[in-house]
């Protein structure tokens, strides 16, 4: 039933059906109780885009990933979504399903949506092929970046200090015995090259070789990573991996290789996701934070909308989230 329809049940104008829907204006209250009753009876929900757009003020937001399915990208959506709930914004998620190519049509839907802003999710969108439509489409809304941010006036951005995350976790297998360390990463991503710096940077520090590997980013890009690292280099003793999910993959190969972990390798994901809790042994994890980045996206965003002052760029840090898969250091925490 449409506003037309109510207006002729209760037999008044559009016009006042519209002020009793928006509490505006003056309308009678027996009027009011009259429009209000055809309402009730027939579950009337006005559409919020419609009345976006009269107003030219849709109070939405997009979010784009590249793959939704991603528990790194779904946690942070999802507080994302949460936060700008209680703000009384609507959000609309668009996956590009791994590739740049859907980019420009997502952002032009949105802006005939009206959207007030726009998050990404993911350092990727700092690649090229994604950060110039953005800077092309998006001049004159809120940008804000979850890893990352974008050389815009109008882009904000969350960096979690991955590079540094990456580093204590490696210093802390090496503080445990380890020596043989490998690192495991999974995609041409800014996030990916700052975890692999940190990797660097602690084995450098205790002059000691680098071994590294490319994967997918999949449980059975994790598997074959993995068995190809303990096939080539015998005698490796401990696994950094990029992302939690490959990790998993890995303990999968090191069983398959009849290694125990952590006793013969130890191995550390990244995330801190529900992939950590749900394997065999349970997953030791750098902790990047995921919600606290999605509530800090919002909050920035937040603020932009509001036209309150705030700084460009939230920095967060990282944390260990010690499991089974790994040893307690020698010297302790």
């Amino acid at each position: 039933m449409t506003i037309y329809d109510i207006a002729r049940e209760a037999g008044v104008s559009i016009a006042t059906v519209s002020r009793v829907l928006n509490g505006s204006g003056k309308v009678g209250e027996r009027t009011r109780r009259r429009v209000q009753a055809v309402l009730d009876s027939q579950q009337y929900i006005p559409s919020r885009v419609a009345q976006g757009l009269a107003s030219r003020q849709t109070s939405s937001v997009g979010v784009l990933t590249v793959d939704i399915r991603d528990v790194h990208h779904s946690s942070i959506a999802y507080m994302i979504e949460q936060t700008m709930a209680g703000a009384g914004y609507s959000t609309i998620v668009c996956n590009l399903g791994g590739t740049p190519a859907r980019l420009r049509g997502y952002l032009r839907a949105l802006l005939s949506h009206r959207v007030n802003g726009v998050f990404f999710v993911g350092s990727v969108f700092l690649n090229e092929p994604y950060a110039q439509p953005i800077r092309e489409l998006l001049a004159d809304v809120p940008v804000v970046v979850v890893n990352g941010l974008l050389d815009m006036p109008n882009a904000y951005g969350v960096l979690v200090n991955e590079c540094e995350g990456t580093r204590a976790s490696v210093e802390r297998l090496i503080a445990a015995g380890r020596r043989r360390i490998a690192m495991v990463c999974s995609s041409p991503t800014r996030s990916d090259e700052n975890k692999l710096r940190g990797y660097e940077q602690a084995m450098a520090a205790h002059g000691l070789e680098t071994v590294t590997a490319q994967c997918a980013r999949s449980l059975a890009g994790g598997e074959e990573a993995a068995a190809g690292l303990v096939r080539e280099h015998p005698g490796l003793d401990a696994i950094q991996f990029a992302e939690d999910i490959t990790a998993v993959g890995g303990l999968r190969a090191l069983s398959a290789a009849g290694l125990r972990v952590p006793q013969d390798v130890a191995v550390v994901g990244c995330n801190n996701s529900t992939y950590c809790d749900i394997c065999t042994p349970r997953l030791s994890s750098v902790d990047n934070r995921l919600v606290e980045q999605g509530r800090a996206a919002a909050e920035r965003m937040i603020a932009a909308l509001q036209k309150r002052p705030a700084a460009r760029v939230v920095r967060l840090s990282c944390a260990f989230a010690a499991r089974e898969t790994t040893d307690a250091p020698a010297h302790g925490e």
